[in-house]
């Protein structure tokens, strides 16, 4: 079975709303699009888990719901520890590739707001296993305006400052949700491969979130990727039609923009509420494969855009 990574889900924030006893990815959860026994039937092995604040847990509430999401994924580690494991370093990505049969979690924070504007924090969450950031989210914070603000702003010092600071540690940069005026910038600024973990093209829908030619054409020089997001109003200018076939569209478009080598998967499961027809939850992630297949993509880009990808930047990014 073709291993897959997704880039993005929101898993996490989704388990800490519910009963202590019930907080676990090992057990089914049939409201959620993801829990490990449908993970598992779809060959999925690494899942970039986004750690999200809503804009009104900001500040230090925001950094302890965030560690609390991260101890979830860390229980479940404890208790289940043949099936779980977290990546921390390029001897963990070892695994993930020849490894023990697990699924392979690592963190990513989506929007920074829980550093504080405090460059300390930022160390916090490293030592507590944080690998990437997304700079924002849709709103304004301490180190960038977000695409919900409508304004020209680039970075802020601070934001300069982490992304410095980031290179140093190893940790991934991602641009989902930042301006274009922070995303130029901070393109500029970071000395490693960028990524935008969740997003579309904006040619073919026009949604602010999605990235124009030009950012696609940036990304690829800087050997980063942009990760397939199953958001219907990312997909289709009309959501409610959005399907399968759509994220098979873009694909095709990001494939001829940037090559395979720069096109991921980041589905936002369990941040969305609507999804596809024909990708409505982890379990369908195979779909996209055999359609792909069927439209005669070479097995060597398939196994690219599903996996190698991801683990080509982040390799190159983090730490020994």
């Amino acid at each position: 079975m073709q291993f897959i990574a997704d880039c993005h889900a929101d898993t996490l924030s989704r388990l800490l709303m519910l009963e202590e006893d019930e907080m676990s990815l090992y057990l089914p959860q049939p409201k959620h699009h993801s829990d490990y026994p449908r993970m598992r039937q779809a060959g999925l092995r690494l899942q970039i888990f986004s750690i999200f604040t809503m804009p009104y847990e900001a500040g230090h509430y925001g950094a302890v719901r965030s560690l609390q999401m991260m101890q979830v994924f860390r229980e479940d580690i404890r208790k289940h520890p043949a099936h779980f494991a977290l990546i921390e370093n390029k001897k963990d990505l070892q695994a993930v590739e020849n490894g023990p049969d697990k699924l392979y979690g690592l963190f990513s924070m989506e929007g920074a707001s829980p550093l504080c504007g405090d460059l300390k924090m930022l160390e916090v969450f490293y030592r507590q296993g944080l690998r990437a950031i997304g700079l924002t989210w849709n709103h304004r914070n301490e180190l960038a305006d977000g695409l919900g603000v409508g304004s020209n702003y680039g970075l802020t010092p601070f934001g300069r400052d982490v992304i410095k600071r980031m290179n140093e540690l190893g940790m991934v940069v991602d641009l989902a949700h930042i301006n274009e005026a922070g995303f130029w910038e901070a393109l500029e600024l970071s000395k490693d491969p960028i990524i935008v973990s969740h997003a579309n093209a904006k040619s073919l829908c026009g949604h602010r979130r999605n990235m124009n030619d030009e950012q696609l054409k940036a990304i690829q020089a800087q050997n980063g990727f942009v990760g397939l997001c199953f958001a219907p109003s990312f997909l289709n200018n009309a959501p409610e039609k959005a399907s399968l076939e759509d994220a098979i569209r873009h694909i095709d478009y990001l494939c001829e923009q940037m090559g395979p080598d720069h096109v991921a998967f980041g589905s936002d499961y369990d941040g969305i509420e609507n999804v596809p027809q024909g990708l409505e939850d982890v379990s369908c992630f195979p779909n996209l494969l055999t359609r792909l297949r069927q439209l005669g993509y070479k097995e060597e880009d398939i196994s690219k855009m599903a996996f190698g990808n991801v683990l080509r930047v982040y390799r190159t990014v983090l730490k020994d």
